[in-house]
């Protein structure tokens, strides 16, 4: 039926979406040029497993970021298809709405987060803060080993979830773009385990170890086998 041209769009799509569709059946539909103009129909042959690299890469082209984002979190997606699709969005950042931009925050995935947190505008930030696929693992990840911006800094220290996660608060004082009342008022906060290992720290800002410190030295020697004094 597919060889015969009798399929519209929707039944071709349907055909494509299915499990037993074979990259033959894939090729032989993206040969069919006068179908080729339904995005849909692009985006899934753009991912389809076992499809020619050439052609897939040349479909990636027409997509927009919303079909280049699925086409990129698709499981199946080759990875070679899967990473330049990644590349194109990033790309594209740039160069979209911040109507866009903050409707990619809401979806994106790693790949995708530090270039979303470089865009720095309030509203992608808070999106991507709240995105399902953002992870406590890269969020730590991002403040330690980044250079994030300030605003986000601030805005995951605001967050109504990821404020109130400890080893998240611990890494936004270690952070050294922190503004330092935030620091402060967060260090605090923290066990008296990692205070003194703040304290020990020389890549950390000097008026941050130097208040970590006072507080250790604060700590009288019963308190340290309390619970509370333990991570």
């Amino acid at each position: 039926m597919v060889r015969g041209g009798s399929l519209d769009d929707f039944q071709l799509l349907d055909v494509l979406r299915s499990p037993f569709c074979t990259t033959q059946v894939a090729e032989m539909v993206a040969s069919m040029r006068e179908h080729l103009g339904t995005q849909s129909i692009r985006e899934k042959l753009a991912g389809f497993p076992g499809l020619n690299n050439a052609q897939a890469l040349n479909l990636l082209g027409s997509l927009p970021w919303s079909s280049l984002i699925a086409v990129a979190q698709n499981p199946k997606t080759p990875p070679l298809v899967r990473r330049q699709a990644e590349r194109k969005l990033i790309l594209q950042i740039s160069s979209m709405s911040l109507g866009e931009k903050v409707a990619m925050a809401r979806r994106a995935h790693r790949a995708l987060f530090p270039a979303l947190i470089t865009a720095g505008d309030d509203k992608i930030l808070t999106a991507l803060l709240d995105n399902p696929r953002l992870v406590e693992n890269d969020l730590v990840v991002l403040i330690s080993t980044g250079q994030p911006p300030i605003e986000f800094v601030s805005g995951v220290a605001r967050h109504h979830r990821w404020g109130k996660n400890y080893q998240v608060r611990r890494m936004i004082v270690e952070c050294p773009r922190t503004p330092l009342p935030l620091a402060l008022s967060i260090l605090v906060q923290l066990t008296k385990k990692d205070q003194q290992a703040i304290a020990r720290r020389d890549d950390i800002s000097e008026r941050v170890r130097s208040a970590a410190e006072a507080l250790w030295e604060r700590v009288k020697p019963d308190e340290l086998t309390r619970p509370e004094a333990l991570p």
